[in-house]
């Protein structure tokens, strides 16, 4: 049978799944799932690093990584000699990182080998972790949670602190209450429409009726294992910052101290023979704000396009059977973009700071 018969069975199979057992539209929020939360007394509860457990995010950022490595030293390990010609995927990436480098070289000079590393790390890492979420059952396998559990992690995440003992009982009671007919059947949480009926057809009953039939009374979900890394804040605005603060080194580098002189500067003998001469201090300080704010623009520039992009593909399927294949191509290119235009920005900015600011060294 040829390969694209297969392919067309395999769509159409995944079709009639989704039509016939439909499931539900994931609970979506901004802030990573907690899938281990930290036993009583660990010294890893409540830290600044990992607050009250372990998210799906930070798993599915360390993955990324893990394939990362995992490509450097399976292909180093295969490193040719001059006589050798490179085939299959050695050669396809040494013909990525000989172009990605030579792109570098020719728009950093000779700064080239400080850049190339956080240049290609960042698009390497960034895609991987993007590309990874467009596997089948990457953000669709996780565990079961209440309707309270979910409660009561968001009143954690809304609080800042840990909720136990009593306080955290009547919140999921009250959650329960409010959720007391599930959805779940078995392994599988099923779409409420299919068999949803109207609350006057119940009557009093409501609470008592067959699994499936209250759309609103679902208390059950599947929290995921994995979930898309860039669509956490926290990965976002970390590599945001180590962008950031690695131009502001770079720069220092390159200039010594006086590279902060283009944002605090006050030339007093300028300002006496011009008072106007006082806004240059000013422009300097906007300068330092909006250097500061790239962390800002960094983050949720990536953050939005791939929360986006899920919610998409969640929404679009949870509508329409498989119709969210049609727009796997879409996110494919976005997390390739998004990836490259991070990096890409840092290159700029890094060079940008290597670069004398006085008019007369231009």
């Amino acid at each position: 049978m040829k390969k694209r018969y297969i392919i067309y069975l395999c769509v159409l199979g995944l079709i009639l799944l989704q039509v016939f057992l439909m499931p539900l539209r994931p609970f979506i929020q901004l802030p990573g799932e907690t899938i281990y939360r930290w036993a009583e007394g660990s010294p890893l509860k409540g830290s600044l690093a990992f607050g009250f457990g372990f998210t799906n995010t930070f798993l599915a950022a360390l993955l990324a990584f893990v394939v990362i490595l995992i490509i450097t030293f399976s292909l180093r390990a295969r490193s040719r000699t001059a006589d050798e010609v490179p085939i299959g995927f050695y050669n396809f990436f040494e013909m990525i990182i000989e172009l990605a480098y030579n792109y570098v070289e020719g728009f950093a000079g000779k700064w080239t080998k400080q850049f190339f590393p956080f240049f290609m790390t960042f698009i390497l890492w960034i895609v991987i972790a993007n590309w990874m979420a467009l596997l089948p059952g990457f953000d669709s396998v996780g565990k079961w949670e209440t309707s309270g559990e979910i409660a009561l992690h968001q009143a954690e995440l809304e609080t800042g602190h840990h909720i136990e003992g009593e306080e955290a009982e009547q919140l999921e009671e009250a959650a329960l209450e409010e959720n007391s007919q599930g959805l779940r059947s078995g392994v599988f949480l099923l779409n409420p429409q299919t068999n949803a009926v109207s609350d006057a057809e119940l009557g009093p009953e409501i609470h008592h009726a067959p699994t499936g039939l209250n759309p609103e009374a679902a208390d059950w979900t599947i929290v995921p294992y994995l979930r898309p890394a860039a669509t956490d804040l926290n990965f976002t605005i970390a590599i945001a910052i180590i962008s950031v603060i690695m131009t502001q080194y770079y720069g220092m580098r390159a200039q010594g101290w006086s590279y902060w002189t283009k944002f605090f500067t006050w030339k007093a003998d300028e300002i006496a023979r011009s008072p106007l001469a006082v806004m240059d201090t000013g422009v300097g300080l906007l300068e330092f704000v909006s250097e500061i704010f790239k962390i800002v623009s960094f983050a949720f520039r990536l953050l939005g396009n791939i929360f986006a992009g899920m919610v998409l593909l969640f929404v679009i399927a949870s509508l329409v059977p498989a119709a969210n294949l049609l727009f796997y191509h879409l996110e494919f290119g976005i997390g390739l973009l998004q990836a490259v235009v991070f990096a890409l920005l840092t290159l700029t900015f890094m060079k940008g700071a290597t670069e004398s600011h006085h008019g007369e060294e231009h």
